[in-house]
């Protein structure tokens, strides 16, 4: 599920299917699992910055750097949907920040 709104709707639709049955009535069978894509190699950017990890830790196996990579490139899908639209903050903006000094 890629957004809030396709897993609202498929929760709500369990619910509703959860409700809807007679409190007797036994659940058909789930249907057998799909097979599971091959997970996706991590890209040559996050490969390169995982290797350089090397210099701060040269008995890294290559099993732990390809965990390290794997981790930069699901940061940086975070990072894409936190930002959908790439756009870019001027550093002029900020948050107003204001001070209150209390005297006791």
């Amino acid at each position: 599920m890629k957004t809030r709104k396709q897993f609202i709707a498929v929760a709500a639709a369990g619910a509703g299917a959860l409700l809807a049955a007679p409190a007797g009535a036994q659940t058909p069978p789930m249907p057998a699992a799909t097979a599971t894509p091959a997970p996706k190699k991590a890209s040559d950017a996050a490969t390169a910055l995982a290797a350089r990890m090397r210099a701060f830790d040269p008995k890294l196996t290559d099993e732990e750097l390809a965990t390290i990579a794997d981790g930069i490139d699901a940061n940086l899908q975070i990072g894409r949907g936190l930002n959908p639209k790439g756009t870019a903050i001027p550093n002029s903006v900020e948050p107003a920040t204001s001070f209150k000094v209390f005297e006791t």
